[in-house]
């Protein structure tokens, strides 16, 4: 008798003829999205911590000017001192949870395998599910916040265009690639000197990266003039044969490097479809990012334990109840997504 529950316990019912077969369960097939983190990898934006809800960023403007002569004896010529302006942000407040209760577990055979699910099988599930929600949704506050010049934000909580905040504009170079007579170099200078004339942070920009759309990346190595620079420099790589793989990320990615910009293809959707660039679209930064430029802030939890400490990019807690009835757990991120120099970011077009 003993033999037969053993057996009902590692059987898997088969549904093929009728519910009184039993067949042996097969290797599961895995249906995974994939994991789009080029932002994440190229280190956009850093990292800071605060304590309190809300940051502040004091603006500072500081100048020089020509010096004038006067006559000898008159009033000298003196200098002012620099202006400042106060910027407070509040941070936006995201939470996911989960709970196990016995119904998740009580009878139910554990995924891909022929025996009785578990607690911790259970907990480790969720656990990933929520890890890799909030891995996504840094992704996509960082193209959102690129793309769109504002704070990650989607049910508007906050709402801060940074564009107006710190009195920049978004320059668009047009491209124009459906024109064979373009020429890319030219469209290359008008970057550079977009994002070096607007920047006001007292560095030089020698090289940029562009994260373009897959149309955009098509038809700028497709272009005339692109082809014919290729054809021209002697150590240009083998097209015909080699993929244009971009160094340091794995095969999803294609680079290509003309006039000191770094194209890279970004084919990357959020988990909802939603494309991080837009087709037809392209932006550049400055490769040399600086630790200040952009800036992710994270808070302190919602959390007696956490009042007054330093925020942490993510914070996870696990409570049972008294009745044994139910294990939840419960995650949240503060954080924002601040463009201190919005001005450094450039758009680019194919054009019509």
């Amino acid at each position: 008798m003993s033999n037969q529950v053993q057996l009902a316990k590692q059987a898997v019912r088969s549904y093929a003829n009728n519910n009184y077969e039993y067949t042996d369960l097969s290797a599961p097939l895995m249906i995974v999205p994939n994991d789009w983190f080029l932002g994440t990898q190229l280190g956009i934006f850093s990292k800071d911590t605060t304590s309190q809800e809300t940051i502040t960023v004091e603006e500072i403007k500081t100048g020089y000017g020509l010096i004038k002569d006067i006559h000898r004896g008159a009033r000298h010529t003196v200098i002012s001192d620099p202006t400042r302006k106060m910027h407070a942000f509040a941070i936006p407040h995201f939470t996911l949870d989960a709970s196990i209760t016995p119904r998740d577990i009580q009878g139910k055979r554990a995924f891909g395998v022929d025996q009785l699910e578990t607690i911790a099988a259970v907990r480790a599930r969720k656990l990933e599910v929520i890890r890799k929600s909030w891995a996504a949704t840094h992704e996509a506050s960082i193209w959102h916040t690129i793309r769109t010049g504002t704070a990650y934000a989607p049910n508007g909580n906050v709402t801060y265009d940074w564009y107006t905040e710190f009195g920049a504009t978004r320059v668009v170079v047009d491209f124009q690639l459906n024109v064979a007579t373009t020429d890319i170099i030219v469209k290359t200078e008008q970057v550079f000197a977009a994002m070096q004339d607007n920047a006001k942070d007292g560095s030089v920009r020698g090289e940029i990266w562009a994260v373009a759309s897959p149309e955009f990346f098509q038809k700028l190595t497709s272009h005339p003039s692109v082809k014919a620079l290729w054809m021209a420099y002697t150590q240009s790589p083998q097209i015909l044969r080699d993929r244009m793989t971009a160094n340091g990320y794995d095969a999803r990615y294609r680079e290509f490097t003309i006039g000191n910009i770094t194209y890279i293809e970004y084919r990357g959707v959020d988990p909802e479809g939603n494309r991080f660039i837009p087709a037809n679209e392209c932006y550049f930064l400055p490769s040399d990012l600086g630790s200040d430029n952009f800036v992710q802030y994270f808070g302190p939890a919602d959390h007696f334990d956490f009042v007054n400490t330093e925020g942490q990019e993510l914070y996870a807690f696990e409570y049972g109840d008294n009745r044994g009835q139910m294990i939840e757990i419960q995650t949240e991120s503060n954080f924002l997504n601040v463009l201190r120099r919005p001005q450094l970011i450039i758009k680019g077009i194919v054009g019509a």
